[in-house]
């Protein structure tokens, strides 16, 4: 049999118009649509596009949902290709429905959305790119939205979680990940993808003991790696955690009181599943979670007041012929979106 055929994917110098400066005539953000987020070629599940937050027939309301794609993956260590994500996360997406059997959630029923297209990251410059992806979730925020994020890198979730800390103080952080994302690179020029939560911790966007971290495995340089977890009072469960029914049961017992009902925020690198599931990402490690064990596990957080949500790390170009990184990608973002729905801020 012939292989399916792979969706098409953009060359790296053109995969995304928002990888260039936007346009001097770009219309400021006086005018409702802002120079740095740009709309996406084919958007999120067929949603309808939202290109500017305050026009009449094409406005967010309190209670929707926003999917937002940063095409970035300027603060890899390994290899690059993040960049691609968001585009064919949108394209797998083709393949989704509304109502979710895992969570018994219509997500779009229930919390009407809208794709926000893709920030206009700046290549070669980090510093500016952050800066505009907090600027567009808090554009977003303050329109009534809440926020899923198509990665791009996980350096990301910094920015991110610096506009949602200020609209919803005292996050609890969820991270689906095989890496602790603790490095210690030295601060500004140095960050990368692998120090994004000493960072988030560093900006006091979350508090240390208010990150709880799954999926970890691996190797790592020495045993003083684990030192910033446990000053900070970081919360791990490790692959054998997760596997062990007491230890995984205790932690997110201890998780669900420590979030209670305040705001939770979930971040998903797709490196959290094994790469026999998920090969295209930039670094993978054996070990991991299945993709049935990764969408189950989302279901453990229905019921907490999660505000937000990425799905990071998708690189296509490490993908297999049939996508099968971008599918489960697009599912879990599907699901987080129903997380958020079955929200008891969202319950009617």
């Amino acid at each position: 049999m012939n292989a399916p055929p792979r969706l098409p994917l953009p060359s790296p110098a053109t995969s995304h118009a928002a990888a260039m400066p936007p346009p001097a005539t770009a219309p400021r953000a006086s005018s409702g649509l802002r120079p740095d987020r740009t709309p996406a070629s084919d958007t999120f599940m067929q949603l309808p596009a939202l290109v500017a937050t305050n026009t009449p027939g094409n406005r967010v309301r309190g209670g929707q949902l926003a999917v937002l794609g940063i095409p970035w993956d300027g603060s890899v260590t390994c290899r690059r290709g993040a960049s691609a994500g968001p585009t064919a996360i949108r394209e797998a997406s083709r393949l989704c429905r509304s109502h979710s059997l895992l969570m018994g959630v219509e997500v779009f029923g229930r919390l009407p959305g809208r794709d926000a297209g893709d920030v206009a990251v700046r290549t070669g410059d980090p510093a500016e790119t952050m800066e505009r992806i907090a600027a567009c979730v808090t554009e977003l925020h303050d329109a009534g939205a809440d926020v899923i994020a198509l990665g791009g890198d996980h350096s990301v979730l910094v920015p991110i979680l610096r506009a949602t800390s200020r609209r919803h103080a005292g996050l609890t952080l969820i991270q689906i990940d095989a890496h602790f994302d603790t490095t210690d690179a030295g601060g500004p020029p140095w960050r990368h993808h692998g120090t994004c939560v000493r960072d988030a911790i560093a900006e006091e966007s979350v508090a240390g003991h208010r990150v709880f971290q799954i999926g970890l495995r691996g190797s790592v340089g020495t045993r003083d790696y684990f030192r910033f977890a446990e000053e900070q009072g970081i919360s791990l469960l490790t692959m054998c955690g997760a596997h062990d029914p007491a230890g995984r049961a205790a932690f997110l017992a201890r998780l669900r009181r420590q979030a209670g009902d305040g705001p939770c925020y979930l971040t998903f690198d797709i490196d959290g599943v094994d790469p026999a599931f998920a090969p295209g990402t930039g670094t993978p490690v054996p070990g991991g979670f299945t993709s049935y064990e990764a969408l189950a596990l989302l279901r453990e957080f229905k019921g907490l007041n999660v505000v937000g949500a990425d799905v990071v790390e998708v690189a296509p170009a490490y993908d297999s012929p049939g996508q099968i990184t971008s599918l489960l990608a697009a599912a879990l973002v599907l699901e987080l979106g129903a997380l958020i729905a079955a929200s008891p801020r969202h319950r009617t």
